[in-house]
């Protein structure tokens, strides 16, 4: 069976990433001004349906056809959302375009194969919009929550999957699409997502599914009046400066497979720490935006383990110290709405003793934090390379310094 790129998969990573934050930078007033009092939030519904397509990461499991002939490959998703249309009563509401968020539930089915498990998934959603207008959007979807019901490796199977570590795991998701108004409270809502199934290293053996998929959904605003979102002027950017920091933490294993064979490992379940010191600057380009850069200090309690386990157990003393701590560069930015708030970082490891089992300089940074007050946040961040791969989910806890602008 021929091997499948991935290069067209990662370059649809690519497209969805620089879309959705490239939205902040297009935000304009929505040019549908009503005659009468705005309406509150409207609460929305929509179903949708999905068919995808997994995407192979370099693992036999995959494209290992089963008795039938048939291999891990197409999927089938249903989606329910409640939502919330925001409607003009803040700021944010306009800089944002009338953003739609709330909460959602997907059952998804892997095709012709029942090894993987038919996961249930709960998440947050924020459906943005590049382009507003009474009966026509271009749309951008960021989705974050938890799925359960995967099937995990097992050492007594046949052919044990090295995929899925854990029955629990993360569900990330990310899309482009249209809406279009139907009648006064009804639209129909085509696209395309990105799916992405992991626990972020925190168990092995942990390859994590990736899914491509075609989507088409109908949404209805409850109500009995059609949305009618107050348009008024927005307030002059402040272009101020921030300093911030943050310190994250996460669990992460490493790989336990001798002469490329998934048997019982005396590395199993052996949880390392990974954590880092982030120090960075940005710049506040216009409501939605920031952009800056600075540096990050790493420990990764992995690096080099893999090589220590090569003659069984290793010890976690093993490899000094001084070879698990690091120095990265990053530039990025946020994209902000209200009090939360969307990151992306490209990272460079400039110091790191290297490994064989090292991950690659280049790492890539993506997730989110919600701001408690004017100076103190929380967060959680997907640390990944290659635009595929996660290395790890980092939970962190930071503040920041604003100082106005000119």
């Amino acid at each position: 069976m021929p091997k499948r790129s991935l290069y067209g998969t990662s370059k649809y990573f690519i497209i969805v990433i620089v879309s959705f934050f490239l939205n902040p930078f297009l935000y304009n007033q929505a040019p549908y001004v009503p005659e009468s009092t705005p309406l509150a939030n409207q609460m929305a519904i929509s179903l949708s349906a999905q068919y995808g397509t997994i995407i192979v990461n370099h693992t036999p499991y995959f494209i290992t056809p089963n008795e039938n002939g048939n291999i891990f490959k197409e999927t089938s998703a249903f989606t329910i959302d409640l939502g919330w249309k925001m409607m003009g009563g803040q700021e944010w509401h306009h800089t944002c375009k009338y953003p739609r968020m709330g909460i959602g539930i997907q059952y998804m089915r892997i095709l012709n194969r029942n090894e993987l498990g038919h996961p249930f998934s709960i998440y947050g959603f924020y459906d943005g919009n590049y382009y507003w207008s009474k009966n026509f959007k271009i749309t951008n979807r960021m989705a974050a929550g938890l799925a359960y019901g995967f099937l995990k490796y097992n050492p007594q199977t046949a052919y044990p999957n090295d995929v899925i570590g854990t029955h629990i795991n993360a569900f990330t998701e990310l899309g482009i699409g249209f809406s279009v108004r139907l009648k006064d409270m009804v639209f129909i809502e085509p696209g395309f997502r990105f799916n992405h199934f992991s626990n972020g290293n925190i168990k092995k053996p942990q390859r994590g599914i990736n899914i491509a998929s075609y989507k088409i959904g109908i949404q209805a605003t409850m109500g009995n009046q059609p949305e009618k979102p107050l348009n008024k002027p927005i307030s002059k950017c402040r272009h101020r400066h921030e300093l911030l920091a943050f310190i994250g933490a996460s669990p992460r294993q490493i790989e336990f497979k001798i002469n490329g064979n998934y048997d019982q490992h005396e590395t199993y379940g052996i949880n390392y720490l990974m954590a880092n010191l982030h120090l960075g600057y940005q710049y506040e380009a216009n409501h939605r935006i920031k952009v800056g850069g600075g540096v990050d200090l790493v420990y990764d309690g992995t690096n080099g383990q893999a090589e220590a386990a090569t003659s069984g157990k290793p010890p976690k003393n093993a490899v000094p110290f001084n070879d698990k701590v690091g120095l990265a560069v990053f530039v990025g930015g946020e994209t902000v709405v209200d009090k939360l708030s969307f990151v992306g970082n490209l990272c460079y490891m400039v110091a790191q003793s290297r490994f064989n089992s090292s991950t690659p300089l280049l790492e890539q940074r993506l997730g989110f934090k919600y701001h408690f007050n004017r100076n103190i946040f929380a967060g959680i961040n997907i640390r990944a390379y290659n635009f595929k791969a996660a290395k790890a989910i980092e939970f962190n806890i930071g503040a920041r310094k604003i100082f106005e602008g000119k």
